[in-house]
C-alpha cells in the first residue's frame, strides 16, 4: 500500500513538473530554460527511484530540448541518449525482457539519426556509452 502510495506521489510529481515543461518552454524569460533545466534535474532521482522508466525517458527528452536551446549541446546530447535507453528500459520492462538487454540497441535508425542532428549530436559512440554508463551505475 505504502508502494502503491509513492508510485502515485511520484506520478503525480511527473504531471506537475511536465505542465511546469510546458508553461516554462511558453515563457520568455531569458532563464526559463535554465530553471527548466534545474527542475527536471532535481525531479529526475525520484522518477529514477520509482523505477517509472517511460517519464525518465520524457523527462530527459525535455532536458534535452532546454538544454538544446541554452546552447549546450554536450549536455543536449548525453540528455537525449539518456531518453533513449530509459525508452529502452521501458519497452524491455513492459515486455518482461532482461533489463541488460534494454541498453544494447546501436540506436542508429533513420529517425533517431534525424533526431540526434536536430540537438546537434555528432559523435553517437561517445555519447551512447556515456548514456549506458550512466544507465548501469
Amino acid at each position: 500500500m505504502l508502494a502503491l502510495a509513492q508510485r502515485y506521489l511520484v506520478i503525480g510529481m511527473t504531471a506537475v513538473l511536465l505542465g511546469h515543461v510546458t508553461t516554462a518552454s511558453a515563457a520568455s524569460m531569458p532563464d526559463a530554460d535554465k530553471q527548466l533545466s534545474d527542475a527536471l534535474e532535481q525531479a529526475m532521482p525520484s522518477v529514477l527511484w520509482s523505477e517509472d522508466y517511460w517519464s525518465a525517458s520524457k523527462l530527459y527528452f525535455q532536458l534535452a530540448a532546454a538544454r538544446s536551446r541554452m546552447k549546450e549541446t554536450a549536455a543536449a546530447c548525453t540528455a537525449l541518449v539518456q531518453s533513449l535507453a530509459y525508452y529502452r528500459k521501458a519497452l524491455a520492462k513492459a515486455a518482461g525482457a532482461p533489463m541488460d538487454e534494454a541498453v544494447k540497441g546501436s540506436g542508429n535508425d533513420e529517425g533517431l539519426v534525424e533526431v540526434r542532428s536536430k540537438f546537434g549530436c555528432t559523435n553517437v559512440r561517445t555519447e551512447l556509452s556515456a548514456g549506458l554508463e550512466t544507465l548501469r551505475r
